[in-house]
């Protein structure tokens, strides 16, 4: 039994050793590859920023303009699909604008608050209006 283990341990070690000169004398990629990464890397970056400013307002705009390009161009067959995608952008949109910006951990769905110079602060909770009316009438 200690024979057959004591084989399967040098077979692993074998192996680790022959990844590791694997690993050690593997060629770089070339210049191009390089160039092309980098590239595409730049590139992905800079569409990913430009759709991190896509909001949910510029969604449900852009499917009232392919909704209202499919009522123009009704008398054509591909009108149908415009109206179609344009109702689905809208109401896409609309369902992201409704949802919100979650709130921080901790806070309850009625917290209030907002964000000012990079911080999430809460408001008090304002009185009633009754109450708000009886201090001021009381106060002044």
């Amino acid at each position: 039994m200690s024979d057959r283990l004591e084989r399967d341990v040098e077979d692993v070690l074998d192996q680790i050793e022959d990844f590791e000169w694997h690993r050690a004398n593997r060629r770089r990629p070339s210049k191009a590859r390089q160039a092309w990464n980098g590239w595409t890397r730049s590139a992905s970056d800079a569409i990913g920023r430009r759709l991190a400013r896509f909001t949910a307002g510029h969604l449900m705009l852009v499917g009232f303009l392919i909704l209202l390009a499919g009522v123009v161009f009704r008398f054509r067959g591909i009108g149908t699909w415009f109206v179609l995608v344009g109702v689905i952008f809208f109401l896409l949109g609309l369902f992201l604008n409704m949802r919100g910006s979650p709130k921080p951990s901790g806070q309850g769905p009625a917290a209030r608050g907002g964000y000012w110079r990079d911080r999430y602060i809460t408001y008090g909770d304002r009185p009633s209006r009754p109450r708000r009316w009886l201090r001021r009438t009381r106060d002044g």
